[in-house]
């Protein structure tokens, strides 16, 4: 696991992905962990947002997203640490509806 991502010259220290990870999205952008190709194409407000359940510690919100404007490879490392996450078990299929039509019972 990565524990340190340097943006701009400045070293944040990580740690894993928050249990709760897609409340805090949907929380501070109304996107979830599924989405964040919207956050990383929105700005450098967002990306930080998208950034910002990863950090170790709180951080001062504008500090972080001017740092993402200044440093072009931003994007591609928060990328990196959504791309590292497990993917989602498949809900399963909810099989206690009828699905028997019977043209005669109407």
């Amino acid at each position: 696991m990565v524990t340190t991502l340097t943006i701009a010259g400045t070293a944040l220290s990580l740690a894993a992905a928050p249990v709760d990870l897609n409340a805090r999205l949907i929380a501070t952008t109304g996107c979830s962990a599924h989405e964040v190709e919207q956050l990383l194409a929105s700005g450098p407000d967002r990306v930080a947002r998208a950034l910002e359940p990863f950090l170790t510690g709180p951080v001062d919100h504008v500090a972080l997203a001017n740092l993402v404007a200044a440093d072009t490879a931003a994007i591609g490392l928060i990328r990196a640490l959504y791309a590292a996450l497990p993917a989602d078990e498949p809900a399963a299929a909810d099989m206690t509806a009828d699905t028997t039509h019977t043209p005669e019972a109407e």
